[in-house]
């Protein structure tokens, strides 16, 4: 229910470059009712939030790109030498999927602002950031309030 919840408060807010993966009718573009047939797909794991054309920026944590919490899979497509992308507030029941699409390395940081449920900095993987080379995908979950795990 907390993935329709965000899924349903962002189908509207979303860059142009932001897609949805269609099984039935997404919320907003069809009658007042939601659509039995999307709600299935979303409980399946089928129509789940995408951005492509991401662009990493700035050279550390304060500077790096923000990404969007709401969205299940994000591609990097471009990405200069040293640049770098935050992850949203860890969470519990969180899930991203990074690919890096750039020409170069890209470093994640965890959110730059303190989590509000701990009131501390998150880490990824008991560390300050995580490296994704050129064309490789890594996903990020958190289990436990302030605690990114990365694979």
């Amino acid at each position: 229910m907390r993935k329709f919840l965000i899924t349903a408060a962002i189908v509207l807010s979303l860059p142009v470059s932001a897609a949805l993966a269609v099984v039935g009718t997404p919320p907003g573009t069809g009658p007042a009712l939601q659509d039995g047939v999307w709600l299935n797909g979303l409980a399946g794991g089928l129509n789940w939030l995408s951005q492509s054309g991401v662009s990493a920026a700035g050279t550390n944590q304060a500077t790096c790109t923000a990404l969007n919490g709401a969205v299940e899979l994000l591609e990097i497509d471009t990405a200069a030498a040293s640049t770098g992308a935050c992850l949203p507030t860890a969470v519990p029941g969180t899930e991203l999927k990074i690919y890096n699409n750039g020409a170069q390395t890209v470093t994640i940081y965890p959110a730059v602002a303190n989590n509000p449920v701990t009131a501390a900095q998150d880490t990824i993987n008991n560390s300050t950031s995580k490296t994704i080379a050129q064309h490789v995908s890594v996903t990020f979950w958190c289990a436990k309030a302030g605690v990114w795990a990365a694979q």
